[in-house]
C-alpha cells in the first residue's frame, strides 16, 4: 500500500555563494554552492533552475510535494525581488512563488 503524500511549502534562501532551501512542515532543509547569482541578481536563470529543481527533489524525497517557495535573497527585505531574478528562476524550475 503506498504511502500518502504530504504537500509542504519551502523557503528558499539565496546568497552570492549558497542556495538553502528549508521545507515546512518536515523542517528538512539542505544547502548547495551556486555560482550564477553574484552582484545581486541572477546571472545563468538556466542553471538557477536547474539547481533548484534539484536541491528541492533531494529534499522531496518520495513521500512528498513541494508546490511553492517562498523567495528570499541575503539583500534583505527592502531588495526588490523582481529584479533579482530569483522568482523567475523559482518559476522556471516549476514551482510557484509564494510571497
Amino acid at each position: 500500500m503506498a504511502k500518502p503524500k504530504t504537500q509542504e511549502v519551502g523557503d528558499l534562501f539565496v546568497s552570492e555563494t549558497e542556495l538553502t532551501i528549508k521545507l515546512l512542515p518536515s523542517r528538512k532543509s539542505g544547502t548547495q554552492r551556486i555560482r550564477w547569482f553574484s552582484g545581486g541578481c541572477v546571472k545563468n536563470l538556466k542553471l538557477a533552475a536547474k539547481d533548484i529543481s534539484c536541491l528541492v527533489g533531494r529534499l522531496q524525497g518520495r513521500s512528498r510535494v513541494i508546490r511553492g517557495l517562498t523567495v528570499m535573497t541575503d539583500r534583505g527585505a527592502a531588495c526588490d525581488l523582481e529584479r533579482t531574478g530569483v522568482p523567475r528562476a523559482v518559476t522556471k524550475a516549476g514551482f510557484e512563488v509564494l510571497r
